[in-house]
Order: structure tokens, then sequence, then C-alpha cells
């Protein structure tokens, strides 16, 4: 046996195991589609299922696409005759990436608006055997006193049954969590 075929044969024989032990997360098949949930369902009486109000907005909807590492999320924001939408593409397989989107529309109505060219650096991960997405996101906010940086960490949950998805957002900017329940549409 050659030098070279012998140290491969050596790599082989240490990185294997370890290759073969190391999950590979990937979404479950239900995180795919169409995910609501309207104002009137931020007034439930139910503190366990209720959502964080969508002030200003009175609907917000979720689309997921998943294909293979890569995962679409489209947030659309209505109210009366404003829509708004947030749209990016994420690499669960990289670290991080910069993602430009359309704005930031979470809280319109306090005059934070998406800054640095409406560019976030996201970093996005599957957790619990692909039932929850995790996305980390940086980004500047701009509002009428300064440029803000923001941290905020998304997590999207599904339900066993596969029809409610909880969004949880903890951000730097705010000393609450926000936390949404929507339904498969």
């Amino acid at each position: 046996m050659n030098h070279s075929a012998r140290i491969l044969k050596t790599l082989l024989v240490w990185l294997l195991p370890i290759v073969t032990v190391l999950p590979v997360a990937r979404a479950n098949p239900a995180f795919s589609g169409l995910w609501t949930i309207s104002a009137a369902e931020t007034t439930t009486r139910d503190p366990e299922a209720r959502s964080t109000a969508t002030d200003p907005w009175r609907n917000l909807d979720i689309q997921i696409e998943v294909a293979g590492d890569q995962v679409s999320i489209t947030r659309s924001f209505r109210g009366g005759s404003r829509v708004a939408r947030e749209s990016m593409t994420v690499d669960t397989s990289i670290p991080s990436q910069v993602v430009t989107v359309e704005g930031w529309w979470d809280n319109r109505h306090i005059g934070a608006y998406l800054g640095d060219g409406k560019k976030q650096t996201v970093a996005a991960k599957w957790l619990d055997g692909g039932r929850t997405l995790q996305l980390n996101i940086e980004m500047i906010l701009e509002t009428s006193q300064a440029e803000t940086p923001v941290r905020v960490l998304r997590e999207m949950r599904l339900s066993d049954d596969g029809e409610t998805l909880v969004v949880i957002q903890l951000r730097s900017s705010r000393n609450t969590p926000v936390v949404r329940f929507f339904k498969k549409a």
C-alpha cells in the first residue's frame, strides 16, 4: 500500500464514525405552506394561546417553502388597504448569510425602519429534529434619533400535529418576547 493510500485509509477510519454520528437536521415536511393569524386571535381568553398584538396590522401571513437546505420565508402584513411584505431565502447549511429584504414591518407605527440598504445578517438552523427553525437576525434600524443595531432571535416551532406554528421573537430592543400562534391555511 502506498503512502497516499495509507493516509486516506487512516482518515476514513477516524472520520467515518464522526460523520455518521453527526445529525443532519432537515425540516419537517409540514413546515411548508401558508400560515395565518388575524388580529381577532390576539384577544382570545386563553392566555396559553393568545398571540402578541399585531398592531397596526390586522392580518399576518407567513408562507414557507423548504427545498433541501434552502428555506424561503415571506411574511405578509395587511391592515386596511396597506400591504407590506418581507421575503428572504436562507441556507441552513452555512453559518450565516446577508439577505436583502423589502423592509422591517413588525412595528411600523413606532417610526423605525430598516437601514443599511435593507440588509440583514441571518444565521438559520433546524432544531428539535426539524420541528423548529431558528433564525438569528442582525440588522440596523433607523429612527428619528439615530441608527440602532438590533438583534432578533426568531424561533418558528411546529406543533406535534403540524397544524400550528408558534413564532417566538426575542429582540434586543424589547424586554418582552413576541409570541404568535399561526394556523395552517
